[in-house]
């Protein structure tokens, strides 16, 4: 009887040992940093509602908005697309980092779209204060 209580004590051994030294799981792997998520998640959210409201201008064209309110509507594009690429500007800077300091080669990715998205943010910003700026007329 005590043979096989040593054996289940052995073979207990072994399993937890196994289980301590057992690889992360890739979703383990695969997460992000914290202040990488967060900050993410802010540029999917401004993304989204500059997306909306250059989808709402365009209508609002369409459908012959006052000119106060096309002019409203550029103001909250402008706003949107300049927080957007501080965010992406922030979140480009934070992968680096990463890439760095932590050798995760896997951000690489995230660092080009985020790149990408400064570049198209920075543009739509530019362009809405100039169209604003010609629809309220050029005075000498």
């Amino acid at each position: 009887m005590e043979e096989g209580l040593v054996e289940i004590n052995k073979t207990d051994s072994q399993n937890s040992i196994k289980e301590k030294a057992a690889p992360p799981s890739s979703k383990q792997q695969r997460q992000l940093p914290l202040l990488l998520r967060l900050t993410r998640r802010t540029v999917v959210f401004f993304s989204l509602t500059l997306l909306a409201t250059i989808i709402f201008y365009i209508t609002g064209n369409k459908q012959t908005f006052l000119d106060s309110n096309q002019v409203l509507i550029l103001r909250i594009i402008a706003s949107t697309a300049i927080t957007l690429s501080f965010f992406t500007l922030m979140a480009s800077i934070e992968c680096i980092y990463y890439i760095l300091a932590a050798k995760k080669l896997s951000l690489f990715l995230h660092l080009i779209c985020y790149i990408f998205l400064l570049i198209v943010s920075i543009t739509i910003s530019i362009l809405s204060l100039t169209i604003n700026l010609l629809s309220e007329g050029i005075n000498f």
